[in-house]
């Protein structure tokens, strides 16, 4: 005997012991001998609580269902399992699957018709403009980087007119990038161009020593500094220094191996440049067979001050594949769409961005006027990598979209069987209701400052009529995102009511569309 039966039992019996000598209780609860009590409530509400969560997991109904979904490779069962790791549905493990076998434990004496309002977490993920992210790749420019911008050597910054060089870079450097793959590039920056004498010609690669030792590599190079310490002058064996740098050089002769050290009289402190490959015996640093291209006694060089003195700052910037090739990284949605300075790094005291008030205090300080609704994207190198996240300003304050939302469906109680209601995928009344979630887009107003708005007594109303003229525009009013997964011959209905304009241009001019793949532009869709 279930619950709901003892209960109606225990009412039989008092029912029995109160009655007089009218049979009260059989005229009003019984029917040909069978009780008619029942309990029908409407209008109940339910929050699911973290433990419901887990308790939804471990129903056998629901690890039924979840196993019917994909049996192969149990899929269904991992999604399952992940309502209680996340403590929230997704739309493969939805609400409407798994929460009838909580409402029959948590309600097994109600009745049919019973209906109740659950409110839940649906983790929707992040936007599809984040979601560009998830495979972006991150770096900071080496020296050979800077080189191939450049398609030249010795300098190690970007300026103003090397940008222009940054997608060809990139198109190299990614050469097996995806359609849509995004960059998140650190780079050294300059406000002034260099000096033409910084900059050298592709192989050899001439650089002073002190450049050599900060950027190693083992391609032939050509090299200058001056003569130190001589260890074997027949052998032509000597360090070469260049201030606090120095560099064994084993063996020294002209290009066709003859030894040229007397020859030439080079001398100690004489300034010398060579051609040769660096290598490492151990942990000095050498240049062996070292070949003679010239040597002089200068005044003290002054190169390496002036680059020294040189002002850089470290910037970072995003770049897409496109069709076009490697753009700067835009999305007319975004108010902002930006990578993290990296002096945020360094003030933070990290390499990457864990604590995403790290972020936060940033935006607030950089964008101290935001305004409602405003969406601000940032792209950081994460701990896995290149990554990004929105902000979103709800009226005066950035809020993280975290992709978690709230929603709430009704279910009812049906042939003892808790259902849900998912009918109605969406309803807007607009009138005396305002717009709801449904926004406005802009495509040609030709110079009036609206079509669309709101107007509490009618709902959306739409006109291009002003002082006489009327106006020839494109504007959109656009629903939110409908979730039709569900849905078996989904029907739209709608009322309008229309003024003016003619029998055939009104059925074209005023007409509603549907697209599968928006991504947030309606002349793109």
């Amino acid at each position: 005997m279930n619950m709901k039966a003892k209960y109606i039992f225990t009412a039989v019996v008092l029912g029995l012991g109160l009655a007089s000598c009218t049979n009260y209780f059989d005229s009003h609860f019984m029917d040909n001998g069978h009780p008619a009590v029942s309990d029908v409530r409407t209008g109940m509400s339910y929050t699911l609580t973290d433990d419901d969560y887990k308790q939804i997991t471990v129903y056998p109904e629901n690890i039924a269902k979840a196993l019917a979904l994909d049996p192969v490779d149990s899929t269904g069962l991992k999604e399952l399992l992940a309502i209680a790791k996340e403590k929230s549905f997704t739309e493969n493990a939805s609400a409407d699957m798994y929460v009838p076998a909580l409402m029959a434990e948590k309600y097994p004496y109600l009745d049919n018709g019973t209906t109740c309002d659950v409110q839940y977490t649906m983790r929707e993920g992040k936007s599809y403009r984040v979601a560009e992210f998830h495979d972006a790749q991150g770096f900071e420019l080496t020296q050979a980087d800077y080189e191939t911008v450049w398609q030249k050597r010795g300098v190690s910054y970007l300026t103003p007119g090397s940008m222009a060089n940054v997608p060809a870079f990139l198109a190299q450097r990614l050469s097996n990038a995806r359609l849509g793959k995004i960059a998140l590039i650190t780079y050294n920056y300059s406000e002034d161009e260099p000096d033409p004498s910084e900059l050298h010609d592709f192989l050899p690669y001439k650089l002073t020593l002190s450049q050599l030792l900060e950027f190693p590599d083992e391609d032939k190079h050509e090299i200058s500094g001056y003569v130190g310490q001589v260890k074997s002058s027949i052998y032509g064996r000597f360090y070469m220094v260049d201030g606090d740098y120095s560099i064994y050089v084993y063996g020294l002769t002209d290009e066709d191996g003859n030894k040229v050290w007397k020859d030439k009289g080079i001398k100690q402190g004489d300034a010398i440049t060579i051609t040769g490959r660096y290598t490492a015996e151990g942990s000095e640093p050498q240049i062996v067979d070292g070949v003679y291209v010239s040597h002089s006694t200068p005044s003290a060089p002054t190169r390496r001050r002036a680059l020294q003195a040189r002002k850089t700052t470290q910037e970072s910037a995003i770049y897409q594949l496109t069709e076009e090739g490697w753009v700067p990284y835009t999305n007319d949605q975004l108010k902002v769409g930006m990578a993290l300075p990296p002096k945020i790094y360094e003030m933070a005291g990290v390499k990457a961005i864990t604590d995403p008030d790290i972020i936060l205090k940033y935006l607030q300080s950089a964008f101290p006027y935001a305004a409602d609704k405003e969406i601000y994207l940032v792209a950081y190198m994460g701990k896995n990598g290149a990554t990004a996240d929105e902000w979103v300003v709800n009226g005066t304050e950035l809020e993280l979209t975290t992709g978690y939302i709230t929603e709430t469906m009704a279910f009812e109680l049906k042939k003892d069987q808790w259902v849900a209601n998912i009918s109605t995928y969406l309803q807007a009344k607009f009138v005396g209701e305002g717009p709801g979630k449904f926004t406005i887009q802009h495509v040609n107003l030709d110079g009036l400052n609206y079509i669309w708005r709101y107007q509490s007594l009618y709902g959306m109303t739409a006109s291009a009529y002003v002082s006489g003229t009327n106006h020839r525009v494109e504007d959109w009013l656009l629903s939110p995102n409908i979730k039709l997964k569900k849905s078996v011959q989904p029907q739209l209905t709608f009322d309008q009511a229309v003024r003016y304009g003619n029998t055939t241009d009104n059925p074209k001019w005023l007409s509603v569309m549907v697209t599968n793949n928006f991504t947030g532009d309606v002349t793109t869709t």
